[in-house]
């Protein structure tokens, strides 16, 4: 999920008008958007860029990132045929998608593990950091404001994570799966409050949202009306925490 200006886009798991577009003033559905040719993957991930008005999506299958430019309709796709004019600067599967502090696109990769910066004008990369070997399964990252990422990841070992630039890891939360008060169970998604700096991961196997502070001290939790939380998307200006679930419905949390 994600907004630009009064609309909220949301990813659905089709081949054909792949993106609903609802209206944030009464959640009204206001018309589709079809992505020739994109298939959405379990972990694909939709964000935007509000400064050049455009979405953008990981097709984790296929290696690549469809962008869809809001201002003129048009679509373009950067892919990983593997060519020299069309390669993506990474072999990696691309799952989590969000935008940096310097508006370039972040994509957390799997297969290998790492971050990958791209410029969202060319798709051409500008970074990459090399996650350790610790941090199996990265889903999802985002910039904070110190300049660091937050990472959530995990298959069997379940964590969120603060990383540096080069990757190394500064402060933890989670561990080995279970479903008890302290640890997390499938952390597929985080979204982080620009004032505070507040994270907030999405619990999916506890059917919950856990708040973290950002060196990752717990806060509270947010259970009521949630089961397997799957995408979190924050509006800074509404406070409003939107929070996509496993079974297709969309949360609505006024913060």
């Amino acid at each position: 999920m994600t907004s630009v200006d009064d609309e909220l886009f949301v990813l659905l798991p089709r081949d054909h008008n792949q993106v609903v577009v609802y209206s944030t003033t009464d959640y009204q559905p206001l018309r589709h958007l079809h992505l020739h040719g994109f298939k959405p993957h379990e972990y694909s991930n939709l964000t935007s860029c509000v400064r050049h008005k455009c979405l953008y999506m990981s097709d984790f299958s296929n290696k690549c990132v469809h962008t869809y430019d809001l201002a003129s309709s048009a679509k373009r796709r950067w892919s990983g045929s593997g060519t020299s004019t069309n390669k993506w600067p990474v072999d990696s599967m691309p799952c989590g998608l969000s935008v940096t502090l310097s508006c370039n696109l972040l994509v957390t990769c799997q297969r290998p593990n790492k971050l990958v910066e791209l410029s969202v004008v060319s798709g051409l990369c500008v970074r990459e950091i090399t996650l350790q070997s610790d941090i199996d399964g990265p889903w999802h990252g985002v910039q904070l404001a110190s300049g660091q990422y937050v990472v959530c990841h995990g298959h069997s070992f379940e964590r969120v994570c603060i990383v540096d630039g080069d990757g190394r890891v500064a402060h933890v939360y989670g561990g080995v799966w279970d479903q008890s008060a302290g640890r997390l169970f499938w952390p597929s998604h985080v979204a982080v409050d620009e004032d505070s700096q507040f994270i907030f991961v999405a619990d999916q196997g506890n059917d919950r949202v856990v708040l973290l502070s950002s060196t990752l001290e717990f806060v509270r939790s947010i259970s009521e009306g949630l089961s397997g939380p799957h995408r979190l998307y924050l509006h800074h200006t509404t406070r409003h925490l939107y929070v996509g679930q496993q079974l297709g419905d969309v949360v609505v949390i006024q913060l």
